[in-house]
């Protein structure tokens, strides 16, 4: 047993304490953990994992049902987006609410615009999405159809859009509604945002229809992903011309590069897939029609040698 003195001055007075303890406290020494330390400490990790879990779920159930509300209509995804914006950046940051309703102020312009709100109606659409995915555990495969119809909206409103393509072009796992709630999730071979559109069909859409009792769906999702890649590529570039939306307005060069070297590239993939599925004797005759009709291609040498390669593995 070691004793320590501890000395105190207070208004001329001299006070002495004497402590004593073992040497061991001061010291501290290393120690293995016994079995009795290792059950104690799993027992209270436990209680914490509870309780993280029961309030991780309860965010996120919240999340869910707050996006859905504001997911019925663009004013309605505005609002939870200003609400979310608040608390990230202002909240979160010790920011004084002055300071919110100022920038809310010299965005009123843009914040006020339909298209910006209904951007962010779809990129709330896509969070939600994310998160049904992310709830399948990875098990992707009956999503597609619910992917397609996200595409096709988007779509029909491509020219409203256009001004604010980059909210829809942003990881929605990342945006403000997510940051705000605090989600993090991740989902494998799942596209980041909605405009993802090589991986929603590469890992989303087609996987699941690449059977030979679904060689027709097969080849209609590929129409489907032509069309959308392309239908983007034509709205959302500048065209050239004096009049845009006349007759007289001229394809935008971007536009024109896709008809003249993806589109045939995705033309010739579609049949390549179909091919390997099973749609042999159709596929092979499209093939060389796409041949004969892409001769000046980049690529058409190669598309021949792979299809020399193919009939010659089905002799």
């Amino acid at each position: 047993m070691k004793q320590f003195v501890l000395i105190k001055i207070s208004r001329g007075i001299i006070h002495i304490f004497i402590v004593c303890g073992f040497i061991s406290i001061l010291s501290a020494e290393a120690a293995v953990l016994t079995e009795a330390d290792r059950i104690a400490l799993e027992a209270r990790l436990e209680r914490i994992q509870k309780r993280s879990d029961e309030r991780v779920g309860g965010l996120f159930k919240r999340a869910v049902q707050d996006y859905r509300s504001a997911i019925q209509s663009d004013d309605a995804s505005m609002a939870l987006y200003l609400k979310c914006y608040e608390k990230i950046r202002f909240t979160d940051e010790k920011r004084k609410s002055s300071e919110f309703r100022e920038w809310k102020r010299r965005n009123k312009e843009r914040l006020s615009s339909a298209s910006m709100r209904m951007a962010l109606r779809h990129q709330l659409a896509w969070l939600l999405l994310s998160i049904e995915a992310a709830r399948r555990d990875g098990d992707i495969s009956e999503m597609g159809k619910r992917a397609i119809e996200h595409l096709d909206q988007i779509m029909k409103n491509a020219e409203v859009l256009k001004e604010h393509r980059s909210i829809l072009s942003q990881n929605a796992l990342g945006s403000v509604f997510a940051r705000a709630y605090s989600l993090n999730i991740k989902v494998e071979d799942w596209p980041q945002s909605t405009m993802d559109i090589e991986q929603i069909y590469d890992k989303v859409v087609l996987p699941p229809l690449r059977k030979t009792t679904r060689l027709d769906s097969l080849r209609l999702a590929w129409k489907k992903r032509i069309l959308h890649e392309g239908h983007l590529i034509e709205k959302w570039s500048v065209r050239g011309g004096k009049t845009i939306g006349k007759k007289d307005a001229m394809q935008s060069p971007e536009f024109e590069k896709f008809l003249s070297e993806k589109q045939p590239q995705l033309l010739w993939d579609m049949e390549l897939d179909c091919f390997e599925v099973g749609d042999q004797q159709k596929s092979a005759l499209r093939m060389l029609k796409h041949l004969e009709a892409n001769l000046t291609h980049k690529d058409a040498p190669e598309w021949i040698e792979d299809f020399k390669g193919l009939i010659s593995l089905k002799k």
